[in-house]
């Protein structure tokens, strides 16, 4: 919803007009703030909806329902431009947002639980390419040459990704580890091997590694305070959520990366094509870091590329400050967002998106996601929020405060305590974190 402003607006205004309303400057402020922050309240919400849902029920229910909500969402904003009716976006938005939060979970889960472990992080960096290219395609159907002046093709195109996801869910079988950990079903567990690995695969070899990694754990269902209360489990939350503070920044970028360039004198044709260009960067950048992953491990590219991006971040700041005097640095303010997104891409939002589930067992896996994203959620907010306030304060040295130093201070951790789990199967990972051999 951030480039067809303009159509939203207008199409608000008629929507307040067939009820004999006058749109004002303060009527259209409260009216948009509602429609596009509802997104943070069905997001959140639907984070700890996940695990009630993909725990209890399964990866596969979890991920059909939560679909299905979404294509239903589609409609609800279809009709909503349709017959004018802002009350059904609104709607149509909240429910996208919490049915995105369990999808979002259910795919990193199913990823990581029905691939072999020698593909498990290819696999799982197809959930951010994926992402990465649907959030292009969404700028790009904005855009006024495509679909941006007309808001019936632009809510409407969404119905037909929704509607073949759904459609292509229900022929997949459940997880293996699902199927033999909690429903005790071996047999369902093989065919779901032979479906997900191939006809080839070891079946009593997998089957004996995922017998391995249920035996750490007890049969009771995974709880917050059992999370806390347990050394090695509340080591891992904090790993993974210094491993998310690293992706922070990206939200302010993308919906300020204009105001943050028009800071710097840049062109404003130039600095609203950045937020386009970065979404571009951060595509190439999961493509080809998904080649790199099974070659170099977790630990190396998530403390190289969060280091990069944290240095581009810096190199923002710097730029900034010297513009006034050397202009040529808004070019520089520029290729450092660009590169932010490439880097980010190639070895941050892929990898610390799913490093939370290679670090616990499958009975924590699904909340221990649902506490590190919340975690991680509450921080965008505050950021989000404060971003532009304290950066009409003090400039481009907001970055500094909200980003540099917290990005600094985590990957000083990270380096001193992130196990590699590349090639390495789950038991043998927690066993680590557990500190034993």
């Amino acid at each position: 919803m951030n480039t067809p402003v303009d159509e939203f607006k207008s199409y608000l205004n008629i929507s307040l007009s067939k009820r004999n309303f006058t749109m004002t400057n303060g009527t259209y402020t409260w009216m948009w703030d509602l429609i596009a922050n509802c997104w943070f309240i069905g997001f959140f919400f639907g984070i700890w909806l996940s695990p009630l849902i993909n725990d209890k029920f399964g990866r596969k229910i979890g991920f059909i329902s939560m679909n299905a909500i979404s294509l239903l969402a589609s409609i609800l904003r279809f009709l909503a431009i349709l017959i004018y009716l802002p009350e059904l976006l609104f709607l149509g938005r909240l429910l996208a947002a919490i049915s995105t939060a369990v999808t979002y979970q259910s795919l990193i889960l199913y990823l990581q639980e029905c691939s072999p472990t020698s593909l498990r992080g290819v696999m799982s960096f197809t959930s951010e390419i994926s992402y990465a290219v649907m959030a292009l395609l969404g700028m790009f159907l904005g855009l006024d040459s495509i679909f941006g002046k007309n808001l019936k093709l632009l809510v409407g195109f969404a119905i037909i990704p929704s509607l073949i996801a759904l459609i292509v869910l229900f022929p997949l079988p459940e997880t293996p580890k699902f199927l033999y950990i909690v429903k005790k079903d071996p047999k369902a567990a093989s065919k779901s091997i032979t479906f997900y690995h191939g006809k080839s695969a070891d079946i009593p070899s997998v089957l004996h590694e995922i017998a391995l990694e249920a035996e750490q754990e007890s049969e009771s269902n995974s709880s917050i305070k059992e999370i806390f209360t347990t050394p090695y489990l509340r080591k891992a939350v904090l790993l993974s959520c210094l491993a998310l503070q690293n992706t922070v920044a990206l939200w302010a970028i993308l919906l300020s990366s204009t105001d943050f360039l028009k800071h710097v004198n840049l062109k404003e044709d130039i600095a609203e094509w950045s937020s386009t260009g970065m979404a571009l960067a951060y595509v190439i950048g999961t493509i080809l870091g998904s080649t790199c992953i099974e070659k170099y491990g977790r630990r190396p590219m998530i403390l190289i590329f969060t280091t990069a991006n944290t240095v581009s971040l810096l190199l923002y700041v710097i730029f900034a400050a010297l513009q006034p005097t050397i202009s040529f640095l808004q070019y520089g303010c520029l290729l450092c967002f660009l590169f932010y997104g490439f880097t980010y891409g190639f070895g941050i939002g892929p990898i610390v998106s799913f490093i939370s589930s290679e670090l616990v067992s499958q009975r924590h896996r699904s909340l221990v996601q649902s506490v590190c994203l919340g975690i991680n959620f509450l921080a965008v907010i505050i950021s989000t929020f404060t971003i532009l306030p304290l950066f009409s304060a003090i400039k481009e040295y907001a970055f500094l405060i909200l980003y540099v130093i917290p990005c600094s201070l985590s990957i000083g951790i990270l380096f001193a305590k992130l196990p590699e789990t590349k090639g390495r199967e789950i038991h043998e990972i927690v066993a680590e974190l557990r500190g034993r051999k």
